[in-house]
């Protein structure tokens, strides 16, 4: 029997995600569809949590005012900043971004990650 108030990822399984289209002014190529499996969303709409899952994806990221920490399940990511500096990140690794955060995320093929989404103002 669950505990109340214990969500597991594992009863995300087998359940059809949620598409989202990602705007075509913040693509740069790939396929703007990707799919998200919500697991925790905060009643101010502050905290957002769940897996997200993407093909080849190349977008425009900004975080003027929100923090976002990523744990790479599956594949691989480059992360580029506005200044040209870049990091890659595969399975296992975690990273977060920080507010502020201005560049670019290229998923290198098939990625699947945790995520939460903090908003910090």
């Amino acid at each position: 029997m669950p505990v109340k108030h214990i969500f597991a990822f594992d009863s995300l399984q087998g359940q059809d995600g949620e598409s989202v289209t990602a705007p075509a002014e913040v693509m740069l190529s790939g396929n703007p569809v990707t799919t998200d499996w919500p697991a925790f969303d905060s009643a101010d709409g502050r905290v957002s949590i769940g897996i997200w899952e993407s093909q080849e994806y190349h977008k425009i990221k900004q975080h003027p005012n929100e923090m976002e920490y990523c744990l790479i399940l599956e594949g691989t990511v480059r992360i580029s900043d506005k200044e040209g500096n870049s990091q890659e990140f595969s399975q296992g690794q975690a990273f977060i971004v920080q507010p502020g955060f201005d560049g670019v995320w290229e998923s290198l093929g098939k990625v699947r990650k945790h995520y939460i989404i903090c908003q910090c103002s």
